[in-house]
């Protein structure tokens, strides 16, 4: 991005010097910084999510709360400067996990939302691409019969361990599980 060119409107000074320096060589930049439309527009979608949720406590929400992922742009060393800038501005430590994963991330909580800035190196990319490609290779059956009789007959039951219909509120036995476990989905 040429030096005289803000990184993004809204941006001046320091800011806009910092994210000029870490933004992709080939200047084909997606995510949004200072006053993009389409980023004043995503706000005003969070606060209306958040308004409607709030006005109705019988639309479901995801047990454990939500994670927005954003993702760096460019080479291996302009993510990771992206990361690290980022993790300035949101007063946060990065976890570096380039070496073990390919990964290096900046996370914010509010509460049991997070806001999470990610850089995933090019090494583990072409990892994933490599493993993707064999995607369409393998193509489970088509299923031949309801799902209940072919569940029943891909694992069958002994009696004992088919809880009991008469008591729906009593949560059936599982060895080395708490009742609050195991309605919360963990089991061993």
């Amino acid at each position: 991005m040429p030096p005289d060119q803000p990184a993004a409107p809204g941006l001046t000074g320091e800011a806009a010097r910092r994210w000029a320096a870490v933004q992709p060589a080939s200047g084909n930049a997606h995510i949004r910084i200072g006053d993009a439309p389409e980023r004043a527009e995503l706000v005003a979608g969070l606060r209306s999510l958040a308004d409607y949720l709030a006005a109705d406590p019988s639309v479901p929400v995801p047990p454990h709360g939500w994670r927005v992922a954003v993702y760096a742009e460019g080479t291996d060393s302009e993510q990771f400067a992206q990361v690290d800038l980022v993790a300035e501005i949101v007063g946060e430590q990065p976890t570096d996990r380039r070496a073990a994963t390919g990964h290096h991330s900046v996370q914010r909580s509010f509460g049991p939302v997070s806001y999470e800035f990610t850089a995933i190196s090019e090494w583990r990319m072409t990892q994933y691409r490599a493993g993707m490609s064999y995607a369409t290779s393998v193509v489970p059956d088509t299923p031949s019969g309801p799902p209940a009789r072919l569940a029943a007959e891909a694992f069958p039951a002994q009696a004992d361990a088919v809880p009991d219909a008469a008591a729906p509120d009593r949560a059936p036995e599982v060895p080395g599980a708490s009742r609050a476990a195991h309605r919360r989905g963990v089991t061993p």
